[in-house]
């Protein structure tokens, strides 16, 4: 089951981010940054749930565009904790991404996969995404 969610489930899915990420994460940060998250209007976070366990997580959000019909919208992060990986959770969350996108208003959808990640991206491709230029970044000072 696919499923908004909540200030219940912060310490599950920060569990799963410290499991399934290769970056070390600090756990008190992790909990504040996804209840920052859980509070914004333009970002929705789903969980998939299965026997009552989070088994995958997904953040998406808005970006509003000037000058176009439709907002771009934006995963950040979609995660399926291993165990589960070939049960469709991930498209499930990834359509469940583009519903709550589509209801905000976006009418197309980015993703950077990690590209230390080879199956991230042919999941992406798999589901109808396609490779564009990279982008310019620039890291803003803290």
């Amino acid at each position: 089951m696919i499923r908004q969610a909540t200030d219940k489930d912060i310490d599950t899915i920060s569990q799963l981010c410290a499991r399934c990420q290769s970056d070390e994460i600090d756990k008190r940060q992790m909990r504040r940054h996804i209840k920052h998250l859980l509070n914004q209007d333009l970002v929705s976070v789903s969980v998939a749930e299965l026997c009552g366990l989070v088994a995958g997580v997904v953040v998406c959000q808005v970006i509003p565009q000037l000058g176009l019909s439709g907002h771009m919208g934006r995963i950040s992060t979609i995660i399926v904790d291993e165990p589960f990986r070939d049960m469709t959770l991930g498209r499930q969350l990834l359509m469940a991404a583009e519903h709550a996108l589509m209801a905000k208003g976006c009418d197309h959808i980015e993703v950077v996969p990690s590209y230390q990640k080879d199956d991230a991206q042919s999941f992406y491709i798999h589901c109808g995404f396609h490779l564009t230029p990279e982008r310019l970044v620039k890291p803003l000072a803290a």
